[in-house]
């Protein structure tokens, strides 16, 4: 039984990542200054949109999930004769329309699927499951992540899989640390403004106090205020890494960062993560932050993600 890992655009996951395991991406839809992209998480293409657009606070930019035709046809072209099951990661429902979307699509290949394998001689049938992550930027990773590790086991079966992945993905705890904290006031997670209270916005503006949100569970809170992005960066690392040391539910640590990745490198206290990291045998990943959460998190943002152990 060959089986599929697909995930969204706003999957952080690092472009060798995807492509060593065969990860297919559904895209995004991102307009920006009039213009219209693919978001399917090509780091130039979203480095050049940070650069040139979504820096700029005067260029009224946003991203959407594509529609669920749109999602139909990738899934009946690109799928269906590559795989018996599929198994699709979507970020939060209340932060994308993509689930939706792509639960109208897994619905509307019912009637065509069967054609397309008959015609390609493909026997047996053919499943696919769309899973709501509750999450983001690098806890999808992470999610996608223990997905795909399981996928390699074989020791579960597609139904138990998902069952179980559904059960971790509530566990799965995602740190965002934004730059400019004016995007996630005007834009929000959900690109419609639900981001970070009045408050936290003056906060921030007055005396320089960084929101650090945690999502999980398909929620979002502040947890902390601390001065300055440094401080807010260190933080959310050193959290991570107090996770760590307390035992993982997955061998991985993610990271996302909106601009070039090498800033985050320079940190001690990414490279104190790196280095407890090896040690533990974990692996790191550090990827470019999609361009469909950045236009809604602002460019220099940082998440950080792991899942607990139980």
């Amino acid at each position: 039984m060959r089986i599929g890992l697909v995930v969204d655009a706003a999957c952080d996951l690092p472009e060798a990542y995807l492509e060593t395991h065969g990860i297919r991406v559904l895209p995004s839809i991102l307009q920006a200054d009039g213009r219209t992209w693919l978001d399917d998480r090509a780091p130039d293409q979203a480095m050049m949109l940070y650069r040139r657009f979504i820096a700029d606070r005067a260029v009224a930019a946003s991203s959407s999930a594509c529609s669920a035709e749109e999602i139909r046809e990738i899934f009946l072209q690109e799928l269906v004769l590559d795989y018996d099951r599929v198994l699709v990661i979507c970020a939060g429902v209340d932060f994308s329309d993509m689930h939706g979307c792509a639960t109208e699509a897994s619905y509307a290949i019912l009637q065509g699927y069967r054609e397309r394998r008959e015609a390609a001689a493909r026997s047996g049938g053919f499943t696919l499951r769309v899973l709501d992550s509750g999450t983001l930027c690098a806890g999808e990773a992470v999610l996608a992540c223990r997905a795909q590790q399981l996928i390699a086991e074989r020791r579960l079966g597609f139904d138990k899989m998902r069952r179980q992945l559904r059960e971790e993905a509530g566990r799965v705890h995602c740190l965002l640390v934004p730059a400019d904290p004016w995007y996630l006031r005007r834009r929000g997670l959900d690109g419609k403004g639900h981001g970070i209270h009045r408050l936290d916005h003056a906060r921030a503006i007055v005396s320089d106090l960084k929101p650090v949100i945690e999502v999980a569970g398909g929620r979002r809170r502040v947890v902390a205020r601390p001065r300055g992005f440094a401080g807010g960066c260190r933080l959310a690392l050193e959290r991570a890494q107090a996770a760590l040391d307390a035992g993982l539910g997955a061998p991985v640590l993610s990271l996302s960062f909106g601009g070039d990745p090498r800033v985050i490198r320079e940190l001690p206290a990414y490279q104190a993560l790196e280095a407890r990291a090896a040690e533990a045998r974990v692996e790191l990943q550090l990827a470019v932050m999609s361009a469909t959460m950045g236009v809604r998190i602002g460019p220099g943002a940082l998440s950080v993600a792991w899942l607990p152990g139980a």
